[in-house]
């Protein structure tokens, strides 16, 4: 709980806080009053008003600090006598922590002179990436630096906004870091994110991009343990008395529920399956999150060669929010034997992700035209990812099947039909026709599937194919 107590001839809104480790409480200063103007300024007495504004930038900076403004008014109130009339915020508040960082920084700088030493070339070197995007952002910042006031851009006489921005990475300086990721520039992306989680504590989400990068980089175990961060910071920016139903509806869940997901997956691939099972727990009993729980545990239990559980868990999370469990489903009843379920679960991921298909029989892919045919890529892409085991060890007859289902001239054509009604969606949507959306939209339907596989029935395999499958361990991945 927070509350006032006195510095000098100033007041200061503090919290107790245990060290780590010792269990010893110590002070922490949230903000501090230098004048009774600004005092007056919170106690909602002066001609502005700007209570209300104070407590909102206050809640907005320290989220997770329980005040009550009641207790914190009359602390104020108290104190007033101590405190002086007026204070030189523009360099105490304003200037004073910029001032201080920006020497320090650039005094490192110039004692960095790789003509000098080859110690610090090195350390130039080291940072090269980190200080490349500050350079990029000192130019950005130089070039707005003439800004002309108005009611959205301006502060009061205290600096509150600026004092009291929020603890959080602004979305922009995100959004221009992610795209670093995006663009596959994993090394700068990596170093700039590095930098951001050690200036903004709890940025969550910043580990769970590390953790991305490391786990497109085939570094599964790193890939883990950032995300294991990402799950660990994540929870401490959980709000009080969270209701499970909330998680995933309350922004500040996002992060740990994705780290749990992202973290499920790097297990799986690195086949520490009991872990990742694990896991699935926790998105299921501690976020309500079913559907992923499903679809995680579909692909690990068909890694592990447990049919059953691996088509149950497809058909739970298969459908419009992951078509692509088709596959999964589909190649755990095939190794059960149940031949004519398997044709609807299949077709129906196939003409939703007509490439991955392809890419799941072993197929080579056209380079992808728009957004959707790349999205279809990446399917295709982490389904060999995530499936890695199965794939590996997938016995002749299920690839000979599969392989011979996606090149039959009728799947042919209609995988082929798909991907072009996609295309001339992507190309006509903006002129209002709505033809190519309804036909893409029925051939993508369960019902659609399930119509047209029982026109395919004589690709099963004849009675008497199947044979009990083998329940060895499959081979190291």
């Amino acid at each position: 709980m927070a509350y006032v107590r006195r510095r000098g001839n100033q007041l200061a809104i503090v919290r107790g806080e245990r060290e780590p480790g010792t269990g010893n409480v110590q002070q922490r200063i949230l903000f501090t009053i230098y004048s009774k103007a600004e005092a007056l300024e919170i106690l909602g007495r002066s001609e502005n008003q700007g209570r209300w504004n104070f407590e909102s930038l206050f809640r907005h900076q320290f989220p997770d600090v329980k005040v009550n403004w009641t207790a914190i008014r009359r602390g104020i109130e108290g104190n007033l006598d101590g405190l002086p009339d007026l204070h030189e915020y523009r360099s105490e508040r304003l200037r004073g922590r910029f001032r201080e960082q920006l020497s320090a920084f650039t005094k490192q700088l110039i004692l960095a002179d790789p003509q000098d030493l080859v110690s610090s070339s090195h350390l130039i070197q080291e940072h090269r990436h980190e200080l490349e995007y500050l350079a990029d952002l000192i130019a950005w910042r130089l070039k707005l630096r003439d800004q002309k006031q108005n009611e959205w851009n301006e502060d009061n006489p205290f600096y509150w906004r600026f004092a009291l921005q929020g603890r959080g990475v602004p979305p922009d300086t995100e959004e221009h870091t992610a795209g670093f990721y995006e663009r596959g520039e994993y090394d700068k992306a990596e170093a700039v994110f590095g930098l951001l989680v050690d200036c903004f504590d709890g940025y969550a989400e910043g580990y769970n991009y590390l953790g991305l990068i490391a786990y497109e980089q085939r570094k599964l175990d790193v890939a883990a343990a950032r995300f294991e961060k990402t799950v660990e910071v994540g929870r401490k920016l959980f709000p009080a008395r969270l209701s499970k139903k909330r998680y995933w509806s309350d922004h500040a869940t996002r992060p740990y529920m994705r780290g749990l997901r992202n973290l499920a997956l790097a297990l799986n691939e690195s086949a520490r399956y009991d872990e990742a099972l694990a896991v699935c727990e926790r998105l299921e009993n501690e976020c309500g999150d079913d559907f992923s729980a499903a679809s995680h545990r579909a692909a690990i239990y068909l890694n592990t060669r447990k049919w059953e559980q691996a088509a149950a868990f497809a058909k739970q999370s298969g459908g419009g929010l992951n078509p692509a469990g088709g596959f999964v489903e589909a190649f755990a009843l095939f190794e059960l034997g149940r031949f004519e379920e398997l044709l609807p679960a299949f077709l129906r991921a196939a003409l939703n992700c007509p490439g991955a298909a392809h890419m799941l029989v072993g197929e080579r892919t056209p380079a992808p035209k728009n957004r959707d045919e790349a999205e279809d890529h990446n399917t295709g892409v982490s389904e060999r990812r995530t499936l890695h085991a199965y794939l590996a060890n997938q016995t002749r007859a299920s690839r000979k099947f599969f392989r011979a289902l996606v090149r039959d001239s009728r799947v042919a054509r209609l995988l082929d039909e798909s991907t072009a009604v996609a295309r001339r969606w992507a190309q006509e949507h903006h002129k209002g026709d709505r033809t190519a959306f309804d036909r893409m939209t029925l051939i993508r339907s369960p019902q659609f599937a399930a119509a047209e596989a029982r026109k395919l029935l004589d690709l099963l395999p004849p009675t008497g194919y199947w044979r009990a499958p083998s329940r060895a361990a499959p081979r190291p991945a």
